[in-house]
């Protein structure tokens, strides 16, 4: 009896709260998830896309003029055909392609091959990548670009949510289950509602409650006040509520897309591990005098037998600086180096992983996040595209080994031709294979592998050039200093002496 008592009052409860989300959405009242970011606002929104017209006088929609300088230039017809299909890929740099552009970025790839393969459909696929965009951004971009008849929004995003410098006030001192209650809660229309109601009869308009969480229209790194990463500090609270921004925002993407029909991808995100050293590192705090002296004599003796090729004498130096501190990234750092030259593999990428743990600038991605793009893409149901697992197969197959490194990336989070070709090749993979799109008769490995060496041949000789140049620029707003200035070196005898390289050079050599 108190079993069918317990289900009659739960499906009563479910009823009511039914009916009342159906009579909120017949009143045009939308879940906050889907409007508002639940932690952060923004000063004001510029839109990314303007109307303008093309020379035969149709309309388009095309990157406004303020938005070039960090987004790649994209047009396309304001109203979409009956036989298109409209993509937009989201995200930061990578999607946007750097150190290249995006006739090579995996967007690029992914154009490509659709145009090739299947002349069934006119494919429309529109990089929205943005340099420095963190998924708050991201978030609120593909709530405006929902407005433009998408088909599938492709996220690849995670890279940047340390950037910024950002508060989050008040929330800050609510433990995460209570962040992610509000968010689930938010994308309800019945406590949206309610939440409109409280604010109305507020005596503080909620938008001057707190200020520290409000964010300007335009990408404002840390990066661009400091020299390299000296304003970074050791956070652990601030840390983890970055992450969980970022799985709220990952939540949203999902839902604004769903909520006009549009499919939804994510792309697991990969870095560099093993050739690029932790951006800043500190002692754990409280480390008294004596602990860090008998610190130091080890990391100095393990790093002149390092740098003498006496790995197997390092190694034991090295662990024993952990026992007194294991926070100093580093060390870390080191540690998996060795690992790596005894052919160590697993255990250097275990110490290269935790050297990415220990960062105190955290400008690649963290372990924590990978496995919330995971958990994110099981629970809101959203296909996932695994770039790691990619790689990996890639390492193994041409270097014996999994360890990301420079084979494919010539910084810390951006890849090269080959790896934005792979993952284009994959995300097109994945379209045939969900039946979006259907190849050609004549469609076969070999037509791949013609049409990836008609796009390398075609580009411009100076496109290397032009990479390192770029690639020079983030070593120099990252503070590596002496990787920006081997870069700038590498773009002069590509491309040349000119002012800008000059330029660069001379600032960047008075800095080393």
């Amino acid at each position: 009896m108190l079993y069918k008592n317990i289900l009659f009052t739960f499906i009563i409860v479910a009823l009511f709260f039914g009916t009342v989300e159906l009579v909120l959405a017949s009143l045009g009242i939308r879940p906050a998830l889907l409007t508002e970011d639940p932690l952060v606002g923004f000063a004001e929104n510029i839109p990314q896309f303007v109307e303008d017209n093309r020379e035969d006088g149709s309309a388009i929609l095309r990157t406004a003029n303020n938005k070039q300088g960090l987004f790649n230039y994209q047009e396309f017809p304001a109203q979409k055909d009956n036989n298109s299909y409209r993509i937009f890929c989201m995200g930061g740099s990578t999607t946007y392609g750097r150190p290249y552009f995006d006739e090579v970025s995996f967007c690029g790839w992914l154009r490509t091959y659709l145009n090739a393969a299947d002349l069934t459909r006119n494919w429309e696929v529109i990089n929205a990548g943005g340099i420095s965009f963190a998924s708050y951004r991201v978030a609120r971009l593909l709530d405006e670009l929902k407005e433009y008849q998408p088909d599938l929004f492709i996220v690849y995003s995670g890279q940047n949510e340390f950037l910024e410098r950002r508060s989050y006030g008040a929330l800050m001192e609510l433990p995460s289950w209570v962040i992610n209650l509000d968010a689930a809660l938010s994308g309800t229309r019945t406590y949206t509602a309610m939440k409109h109601m409280l604010d109305a009869i507020r005596s503080t308009p909620p938008q001057q409650a707190g200020e520290g969480n409000l964010l300007g229209s335009e990408v404002d790194e840390i990066l661009s006040h400091t020299i390299g990463p000296e304003s970074y500090r050791r956070d652990d609270t601030l840390k983890q509520q970055v992450i969980t921004h970022y799985r709220l925002n990952l939540i949203r993407m999902a839902r604004i897309a769903r909520s006009v029909d549009s499919d939804i991808l994510f792309i697991q995100p990969a870095i560099n591990i093993k050739d690029m050293s932790p951006f800043k590192s500190e002692h754990t705090e409280g480390l008294d005098e004596q602990a860090l002296s008998e610190w130091q004599v080890l990391y100095q003796r393990a790093t002149g037998l390092q740098k003498t090729g006496h790995f197997s004498a390092a190694r034991p130096l090295y662990q024993q600086a952990l026992g007194i501190d294991d926070r100093y990234a580093e060390l870390h750092y080191r540690l998996g180096q060795v690992f790596f030259e005894m052919g160590q593999h697993d255990k250097a990428e275990k110490a290269f992983r935790r050297a990415v743990e220990e960062d105190i600038a955290p400008l690649r991605m963290l372990g924590s996040m990978q496995r919330i793009v995971e958990e994110i893409a099981s629970s809101e149901d959203v296909p996932l595209i695994d770039f790691p697992s990619i790689l990996r197969e890639a390492y193994s197959s041409q270097y014996g080994h999994t360890v990301f490194g420079k084979e494919f990336f010539p910084d810390h989070v951006h890849t090269n031709l080959e790896g934005y070709r792979l993952l284009g090749l994959a995300l097109f993979d994945q379209m045939v294979e969900t039946g979006i799109t259907k190849p050609d008769a004549a469609w076969n490995d070999e037509r791949k592998q013609a049409i990836g060496q008609e796009v390398v041949a075609g580009l411009d000789p100076g496109i290397e050039g032009l990479a390192m140049l770029n690639l020079g620029k983030v070593f120099d707003w990252a503070g590596k200093f002496d990787e920006a200035y081997h870069s700038f070196k590498l773009a002069e005898e590509i491309l040349g002496p000119t002012p800008e390289i000059y330029d660069l050079l001379a600032t960047t050599s008075h800095i080393l």
